[in-house]
């Protein structure tokens, strides 16, 4: 296979992305986080004792993301919100397909597979981020899903450049003696992005922090289990990754959110690991048993088949990335079962908040489908059935994919609400007022201007996120006082009714 196929393929699949995020399941803002941190950009370096102390991925590319929305797009479009979709979308389709892009490269530098494997193994690993999840006979989730746009940001973005870093890192024997190799510019740019990996989002850099941890164990056996000078030159690049994750964790312990969470949960240890536990049981039963069954039987497989096979270089590379992955995935799972013990339970049901556990998962099956098809040359003239099956079933949108927690109405209700509550906004700013009373849904039975926090998704204190962006947007003239009023003849105008007919099946 050419270099230009695979440029074509991989464009293909960008512009697939991009129209699921953009048409399908699309990130249209909507709750008071969404308003909150699209409108405005933090300062670019950890901050001792706030809210986030070490979230400076997030917190600056989706203001940026909101400044191109509104300054870029918005004057050809005319249309605020769907600006504001399709960049969003654009930036978090550009991190997927960066992901993809590194697992293609260490397939084909790492494991030495040729580009038909590994173009096939890429089209299957994105795939398998909905293959998992599919349940042909209700909504599901995916690899992917969130509960708000900002999320997006907290959570799926930190986790796909923490995994693309570590894929790219993997792709060469000896990251040290590449580094050394790469030019200044080069080096500029790993280190750039490795600031934003490790600030990110304390949850999400356990994919690079495992991984950094346990390859400086493979160097240490792989030196004789000595200590030397020739042993810190080839791991010096993970112990510094080791050491910043660890200052950031000691910064986000020292947070007011981990402040806060920690007044908040009273029980009892052993209870709140026993909630904890009960919560991973619900992601888990969000998965396809069967797919999942069928993924660790590949792996198993995959395994067997690496003890058995001649196949050099390629053999030995794919046994050292399997034990590690394998390593980090369990890593992984006692890290995030910790720390949600301890900041919330129901964390740990949450898809996007267990993101690194599905990454290896889905890491591990497909590198191994990947060494199957390398030793078993029957397979690979089945790739294209294997390829176009798999699409058949994780993209049937027979039932759509679970709604956003944060808002669970079709991106086009969202959209029109959205529309609806800025219009009023922007009719006072043209009046000239300084004050605004805005309509907006009854989202919570127990409401109160008292708890700023009540009526969520649309709380009271979403106001004032809501003037910040859109002021910095241009879409106002000046910061007036926005004061929201639940209204339940909102509901009915723009709320869908939920009472829906079951689809049914052709067969």
């Amino acid at each position: 296979m050419r270099k230009k196929s695979v440029f074509i393929i991989n464009l293909l699949l960008f512009i697939f992305i991009l129209i699921y995020f953009t048409e399908i399941s699309p990130l249209v803002p909507f709750d008071g986080d969404d308003w909150r941190y699209i409108g405005g950009i933090r300062p670019p370096f950890p901050l001792w004792g706030v809210w986030n102390p070490t979230r400076v991925l997030p917190e600056t590319l989706m203001g940026v993301g909101g400044y191109i929305a509104s300054f870029v797009v918005y004057p050809f479009t005319h249309d605020y919100i769907n600006s504001l979709t399709f960049v969003e979308a654009v930036i978090f389709s550009v991190f997927i397909m960066g992901a993809c892009i590194a697992y293609y490269r260490l397939l084909v530098k790492r494991l030495h597979f040729n580009r038909f494997s590994a173009i096939a193994s890429e089209l299957l690993f994105f795939i398998s981020f909905f293959l998992l999840f599919k349940h042909l006979n209700q909504p599901s989730y995916s690899g992917f899903w969130t509960v708000d746009l900002s999320c997006v940001f907290f959570y799926l973005i930190p986790g796909l450049l923490n995994a693309s870093v570590m894929m790219y890192m993997e792709g060469t024997s000896d990251f040290s003696k590449t580094y050394k190799a790469m030019s200044n510019l080069d080096k500029g740019i790993f280190i750039l992005t490795l600031y934003f990996t490790l600030f990110s989002n304390t949850q999400l850099t356990i994919i690079i922090a495992t991984y950094s941890f346990f390859k400086i164990i493979q160097a240490f056996l792989e030196n004789q289990r000595k200590i030397d000078i020739s042993y810190f030159k080839a791991v010096f690049v993970y112990l510094l990754i080791l050491f910043i994750w660890l200052c950031s964790v000691i910064f986000d312990l020292n947070g007011q959110r981990a402040k806060d969470v920690q007044g908040q949960n009273n029980t009892s240890l052993f209870i709140a690991m026993h909630d904890t536990l009960e919560q991973s049981k619900v992601l888990f039963q969000a998965f396809n048993a069967r797919i999942l069954v069928a993924f660790i039987c590949v792996s198993v497989l995959a395994i067997i088949a690496g003890t058995k096979t001649s196949k050099g270089v390629a053999r030995k590379s794919f046994m050292n990335l399997w034990i590690i992955s394998t390593l980090c995935l369990i890593s992984s799972f006692m890290y995030l079962f910790i720390a949600y013990t301890k900041a919330g339970s129901m964390y740990a049901s949450r898809p996007d908040a267990m993101w690194p556990i599905i990454f290896f998962l889905l890491f591990i099956s497909n590198f191994s489908f990947a060494f199957l098809i390398t030793v078993i040359d029957n397979i690979q003239p089945l790739l294209p059935l294997v390829i176009v099956l798999a699409s058949l079933i994780a993209f049937n949108l027979n039932y759509r994919q679970v709604q956003p927690t944060n808002a669970p109405y079709s991106a086009v209700t969202a959209k029109r609400v959205d529309n609806y509550i800025i219009k009023q906004i922007k009719h006072a700013d043209e009046k000239g007022e300084s004050e605004v009373i805005v309509k907006v849904p009854v989202d919570q039975k127990n409401y109160s201007p008292k708890v700023t926090t009540s009526n969520w998704p649309h709380s009271y204190d979403m106001a004032v996120w809501l003037q910040n962006t859109l002021y910095s947007h241009g879409i106002i003239r000046t910061r007036m006082h926005i004061v929201f009023k639940p209204d339940k003849a909102v509901n009915a105008r723009f709320y869908e009714d939920k009472n829906e007919q079951s689809f049914a099946p052709l067969e």
